[in-house]
């Protein structure tokens, strides 16, 4: 064994050689006729996909392949002449695929590596040799061997572009296992959510109309490859390091925002019109986290959150003939739902009861500074207790609340798409510069947290550092559709509190006249379109 420094490619090539000699004697496959067993693998191996099934539990199977609704920009002219303009098309990962079924004589490595070569000749040949199958269509996949036997088939599957679910009827009779090879990988066509199906169906719908159809899939069970191959071309999905952390610094630079007023100018502005500012801040971050809250995080959330899911009954009447109906659970996905908003609303409180607390135990322990001992003295300086829980407030508060959005940065980026991510990050800085504008003036009050800015702003970076913390853990955890649907519903509740609380609360404590309140107003609305704005090229997670 030591002496073995085979790479695993060359030993499944060298597997593959072996089986292939013994091909024409052995159970595994049966030689091509036209030389099909050989294929140009200068390019790599001509499918994305390959793997075995185990087809014994019935006669019969569903292949399919589930489409998206996607807002599209037509350019051609309708009969008036006029520009179609934006419309919802249903949009297939690709419009067709190339798909090769292989019978086996098992599902493990070797009657997979066995009829390899074979497929892959099938497969590789161009699509216009191939058989167009339509929507709808039932292919028997007959054995290699024995009676009946005859030679596997390129088929072009083409899906319904007028239907969000394709399927093709599949019959396996004297067929218990077989090797699947497909141009494309079959998840590229399941939708996710509610509604979603996986590729291949232990059912027969053949004799069902399109609604009954999707009802006996969702209830049937999924059958799932045994042995998949590790093929050399197949895209792998990468995860998105670079963008959740590079993102989360961006955000993670807010906490520096404080800096410009050590700029003569805009300190001078600041200090005359610290009101103003402040409010109008405010209220454009307001305005941009319920818009994220309500037009992206909370609708995605729905999709997402597919757990309990329905569940299919069928009845068999006198006739024989089967009768379907669905057991709704959408109760407890509202429930799911709805508590995890609520969760995210109430969190906020919940984290400063906690540090409040715990700063108060650090405080009581504390000894009187010397204006607590005079205090007919007036201070001009915060005094030790109170910097004590103003710092472990503000600080130790950032840290928890970065955290968090660190959290729905890498939620929205690896469960949803860019478009998500990016407009999360859009909406969490808005809200971060106004947050943070008031920590530093807070940090820098003599009569709050006493401290120099260089020291305020290092502080306030540090405990901000903790968004990038947020993005690695779901990044590396990489959570599924469920709970990344939570996350989200928590998120859309944190930012509702945000928004409604904090934000308008402080606009409406320095609100005090009429050009202000119209202001705000703007200000708000401005906020809430910057981010409404990403509806126009938004796409489901």
């Amino acid at each position: 064994q030591k002496a073995c420094k085979c790479t695993a490619y060359s030993r499944r090539a060298m597997l593959r050689a072996s089986l292939l000699l013994l091909s024409a004697r052995s159970a595994y496959a049966q030689p091509m006729a036209g030389d099909k067993c050989t294929f140009d693998a200068t390019a790599g191996e001509p499918f994305e996909f390959g793997a075995t099934f185990d087809v014994s539990a019935s006669n019969k199977q569903t292949w399919v392949a589930q489409a998206v609704i996607l807002k599209q920009y037509n350019e051609a002219l309708n009969d008036d002449g006029e520009v179609i303009g934006w419309q919802e098309n249903v949009v297939y990962a690709d419009p067709e695929m190339k798909i090769v079924f292989y019978p086996t004589s098992g599902t493990a490595e070797e009657p997979f590596e066995a009829v390899h070569d074979c497929g892959a000749g099938v497969i590789e040949q161009d699509r216009e040799t191939c058989l167009d199958v339509a929507e709808g269509t039932t292919i028997t996949i007959p054995p290699t061997t024995g009676a009946g036997a005859t030679q596997p088939l390129c088929y072009n599957i083409k899906f319904a572009t007028t239907k969000l679910t394709s399927v093709f009827h599949l019959v396996t009779t004297n067929v218990d296992s077989v090797a699947i090879f497909a141009e494309h990988d079959p998840t590229e066509f399941e939708r996710g959510g509610i509604g979603g199906i996986h590729y291949l169906m232990d059912v027969d719908t053949s004799a069902m109309g399109d609604d009954a159809a999707l009802v006996a899939l969702g209830a049937a069970t999924p059958i799932e490859p045994v042995f998949q191959d590790g093929v050399d071309n197949a895209p792998e999905k990468e995860k998105p390091w670079g963008l959740a952390i590079g993102t989360s610094f961006l955000v993670n630079a807010c906490t520096l925002i404080g800096v410009i007023f050590l700029a003569p100018a805009i300190k001078k502005v600041a200090d005359k019109n610290p009101t103003t500012i402040f409010a109008l801040a405010n209220a454009f971050a307001a305005g941009a986290l319920l818009a994220a809250a309500f037009y992206l995080m909370l609708y995605e959330a729905t999709h997402l959150i597919t757990d309990p899911v329905d569940t299919a009954k069928s009845e068999t009447d006198a006739d024989g003939e089967k009768t379907w109906s669905v057991e709704s659970k959408e109760a407890g996905r509202s429930a799911w739902w709805g508590t995890m908003i609520l969760l995210g609303f109430i969190s906020a409180n919940i984290l400063e009861t906690l540090v409040q607390a715990a700063v108060s135990k650090t405080s009581m322990g504390s000894k009187p500074d010397e204006e607590d001992v005079k205090p007919e003295v007036a201070p001009t300086t915060a005094s030790l207790t109170t910097k004590v829980r103003v710092l472990c407030g503000i600080l130790l508060g950032d840290f928890m609340h970065n955290l968090v959005d660190g959290i729905f940065i890498g939620a929205a980026f690896v469960g949803c798409n860019e478009t998500v991510g990016w407009t999360i990050v859009a909406a969490t800085i808005y809200h971060e510069l106004a947050q943070e504008v008031s920590d530093y003036l807070v940090l820098t009050d003599p009569m709050q947290g006493n401290l120099k800015p260089f020291t305020a702003l290092g502080l306030n970076f540090i405990s901000g550092l903790s968004v990038v913390l947020g993005a690695i853990i779901v990044v590396g955890a990489d959570p599924g559709d469920n709970a990344n649907g939570r996350l989200l519903a928590f998120g859309g509740g944190v930012y509702v509190q945000i928004a409604a609380t904090e934000c308008f609360g402080r606009v409406n404590n320095t609100v005090k006249t009429m050009e202000m309140r119209v202001g705000t107003i703007l200000a708000f609305a401005f906020g809430a379109t910057a981010i409404g704005l990403a509806l126009l090229d938004h796409e489901h997670c």
